[in-house]
């Protein structure tokens, strides 16, 4: 029995269409993102995270198999420098650095869901969970959300000066990531 020509093409060339279709990397789209902090004070402020790395690999079926975002708190600016050099005093000095590790995502068909994940500052690590949207069309990708946390939780103390200005401990954290999923750049050798 004869195989057509097309068809030991095609056979040849199954793997080639696996590898194209095969793990990606998120290509964040920085002028479409933002990673912002809504605080309640006496005089309310937004503080945006100007500059921060993030990783996010999918695996061969185009699903999100890991994130982990990492920044620093001198790159979270409130336009007040007097402000964001207080906070820095508040976290101990220094360059304090943050963390989050995507744990699980559960997502529903309509784009909705929820992430959690490890979010690691100031000594301490807590579990955060996101209510989220995902939007996707071809390898473009958006996901937004925002959650409330309470800075306590990662033994930091209430705000208060003066007796004039507090700061509500309960922090809104809102983002829009925007990218595009490209080929994973190739393992490095051992």
């Amino acid at each position: 029995m004869k195989i057509p020509r097309c068809l030991n093409v095609l056979v040849l060339a199954l793997p080639l269409i696996g590898f194209a279709a095969g793990p990606g990397v998120l290509k964040v789209d920085r002028s479409r993102s933002f990673i912002e902090v809504d605080v309640d004070a006496t005089k309310d402020f937004t503080a945006r995270l100007d500059h921060y790395d993030l990783a996010v690999t999918f695996d061969a079926a185009n699903k999100v198999k890991s994130a982990v975002l990492t920044f620093k708190f001198t790159d979270l600016k409130t336009s007040d420098s007097k402000r964001d050099a207080d906070m820095i005093a508040w976290l101990g000095g220094g360059s304090p650095e943050g963390k989050f590790d995507l744990g699980n995502i559960a997502q529903v068909p309509n784009g909705q869901g929820q992430v959690s994940g490890r979010l690691s500052f100031h000594g301490a690590v807590e579990r955060v969970e996101i209510p989220i949207s995902f939007a996707r069309e071809g390898n473009d990708f958006t996901i937004t959300g925002e959650t409330v946390i309470d800075y306590r939780n990662w033994n930091l103390p209430k705000i208060r000066k003066a007796m004039l200005f507090t700061v509500d401990p309960d922090v809104k954290v809102r983002f829009k990531i925007s990218g595009t999923v490209v080929e994973a750049p190739p393992e490095p050798k051992k």
